[in-house]
């Protein structure tokens, strides 16, 4: 191969490196915060069954065994804690889908990626020694006094 087609090879080889790079960065933290909300949704879904359940089972006791207690009140105390078990739990079901899964199968992808972009750039290298050096700032000696 001629020089100029061998730089330009590596050229393009470091160029789709640096655009693979930017693209598992801007994946990894999609997913970082794919985990983040997931975890918030669970939080919240444990703090919700925590306040609903037991606020719905008083409610059913309320309005089922205690009907006429407390002078005829027994069914809206009830009613009021089968309403609050239900304010509880009702944000809790609506979930938001983040497509971790994707973003994790798209992140693996990128990554074989780059080890394959990595693996031809450094068999060009091998080939061409040359090219195989890593570019240095020129160095200033100083003076001799």
């Amino acid at each position: 191969m001629g020089e100029s087609l061998i730089a330009g090879t590596i050229e393009r080889h470091e160029q789709r490196l640096k655009r693979l790079a930017t693209s598992i960065s801007a994946v990894d933290s999609g997913l970082r915060i794919a985990i983040q909300v997931e975890h918030a949704q669970a939080f919240r879904r444990v703090v919700a069954m925590l306040i609903g359940m037991p606020t719905a089972v008083a409610g059913l006791l309320f309005c089922g065994v205690f009907f006429d207690g407390w002078e005829g009140q027994g069914v809206w105390y009830g009613v009021g804690c089968l309403v609050v078990s239900t304010l509880a739990i009702r944000p809790s079901l609506s979930q938001i889908d983040t497509q971790r899964l994707s973003l994790q199968k798209r992140l693996l992808d990128l990554v074989l990626q780059r080890q394959r972009v990595t693996e031809a750039l450094e068999k060009l290298y091998a080939e061409n020694e040359r090219y195989s050096q890593v570019k240095t700032p020129i160095e200033v000696k100083p003076a001799a006094a």
